[in-house]
């Protein structure tokens, strides 16, 4: 008995000191350049987490370069005239004689040109580019790393931030600010429109032959007809095909600088003694300009139902969204705590009634931040219908359970399984790794600072039962709906 109180009470006590230890650990340093640096000491191995952060993502993208800043995303690994060149005198005159063929090419089409005049300039350009191609050495950032011990080299892209992250021996952190500090100061996109080629297969995977990923695209276009979520994240085929390296350069140049970015980095580290190397380094790269106000619309209340469908040979499915704010509005962190409610676990309501009780559904999940989080954004509902049940089904009950939690209070017991899922979501994170890295970096730069972080779980643990009904009540509307569905072809729903 004496050990399982004793078991009870470190299970409850033990975020709140890892929180606190944690929150004593964290050095945080701002460079006269702007980079805000973070590091949290853990010497449980000889390792770095490193992420890379900036608040620059599809939101900042003008009309037409729509995928833009994915692309940059790519190509921020293709190394600078030190990392990757062979002979750079020769290569940046390669890389200048593609741009010349390319906008050769790019003028002869707009003037309609015979045949034989586009074919003759396309088979200069391709020429040009095997040319380019025999003065650098392909994916030089990601040998580089390898070479030297690194795990979980990627990046990502989202419609409000960018993030460049991995994880290397705690002795190549000096090789990590060189790399980076050079990428930052001569990036060089080489490779360019092999680039290209990769985004565009990339899209056809993810978007055009990937059932979730078409209905996605037309679920929110429908939800978001003025603000930029609404578009495309890798952006149109037509977009991607027209990229050209100035655009993608001036891009580049505009928004990737330090006083944009928040530096993490997580592991075996000595805050007083590393920050040394972190200012050699970062600290040689140049501020850049502000963010640019680029007067992104607000997207108007919706007034009335919107349901747009797709036709795909795949099975069918639903998606359903309601537009709602974003942090640290209270009501985003209440819908949140519905979020849990509806689809955390196997007992969660969605996921009992639709695929447990009724059998109506193969699977339903939710997200209560989607598609990104800087600007208000959507409460979404997906789910999959088993045969012989449709969509219509699935939305029939969907909208039942919605109708409850307006009418009916969640139960004492509900809600705290809510709040020790969000202690044991939060638990993983103060543990430390790259998910903690990472977290650290989204909270410094968008909610108000990283000691953000140790502040929500009491938000969430103060969320009432009244408070859930009046959020659902407010936002879980027809008006305030967008619905998409799949259906397959033939005509099965």
């Amino acid at each position: 008995m004496k050990r399982l109180v004793w078991l009870l009470l470190l299970v409850l006590l033990l975020p709140g000191a890892l929180a606190q230890q944690l929150r004593e650990q964290i050095r945080k340093y701002t460079l006269e350049n702007g980079l805000r640096v973070l590091m949290v000491p853990d010497k449980t191995a000889p390792v770095i987490h490193f992420n890379l952060m900036f608040d620059v993502g599809g939101v900042d993208e003008a009309p037409g370069l729509g995928g833009i800043a994915h692309m940059v995303e790519h190509m921020a690994f293709k190394g600078t005239p030190s990392i990757g060149s062979l002979d750079w005198p020769r290569e940046k005159a390669a890389l200048e004689a593609i741009d010349k063929a390319r906008a050769e090419l790019d003028r002869a089409i707009a003037n309609r040109a015979s045949q034989g005049e586009i074919e003759r300039l396309t088979a200069a350009f391709n020429q040009a580019r095997e040319e380019a191609k025999k003065l650098a050495l392909p994916n030089p950032i990601d040998q580089l790393f390898t070479n030297n011990g690194e795990q979980g080299l990627n990046a990502s892209t989202g419609y409000d931030r960018t993030d460049y992250r991995v994880s290397l021996p705690s002795n190549r952190l000096e090789l990590y600010l060189r790399v980076y500090a050079d990428v930052l100061l001569n990036a060089v996109f080489r490779s360019f429109y092999e680039e290209v080629d990769v985004v565009l297969e990339e899209r056809r995977q993810r978007s055009e032959n990937d059932p979730n990923g078409a209905l996605s695209e037309a679920f929110l276009r429908a939800a978001f007809q003025v603000h930029p979520y609404g578009r495309p994240l890798i952006g149109s085929r037509e977009e991607i095909q027209g990229y050209r390296v100035d655009k993608a350069m001036e891009f580049w140049k505009t928004h990737y600088h330090p006083n944009r970015a928040v530096l993490v980095l997580v592991g075996d580290v000595e805050p007083e003694r590393d920050i040394q190397l972190v200012r050699r380094y970062m600290g040689a790269v140049p501020r850049g300009p502000e963010r640019p106000n680029l007067s992104i619309p607000a997207e108007p209340p919706q007034t009335a139902e919107r349901r747009t469908s797709i036709e795909y040979n795949a099975q069918p499915s639903l998606l359903i969204g309601f537009h709602k704010p974003t942090y640290p509005n209270r009501e985003a962190y209440v819908m949140d705590v519905i979020d849990s409610i509806l689809t955390e676990g196997r007992t969660s309501r969605l996921f009992r009634r639709l695929v447990i009780q009724e059998q109506a559904a193969l699977n339903v999940s939710s997200s209560s931040a989607s598609p990104g989080f800087r600007y208000p954004n959507l409460f979404t509902i997906s789910a999959q219908p088993r045969a012989p049940r449709t969509t219509q089904d699935l939305e029939r009950l969907i909208y039942e359970e919605l109708e409850r939690l307006k009418n009916e209070p969640v139960s004492p017991q509900e809600l705290q399984k809510v709040r020790n899922q969000t202690r044991a979501a939060y638990l993983r994170v103060l543990q430390g790794g790259p998910g903690l890295a990472q977290a650290l970096a989204f909270y410094e730069l968008f909610f108000g600072g990283y000691q953000r972080i140790f502040e929500e779980e009491a938000i969430y643990n103060t969320i009432t039962a009244e408070e859930i009904q009046q959020v659902a009540r407010k936002y879980f509307t027809p008006e305030n709906r967008t619905v998409a569905t799949l259906i397959s072809r033939g005509g099965s729903r």
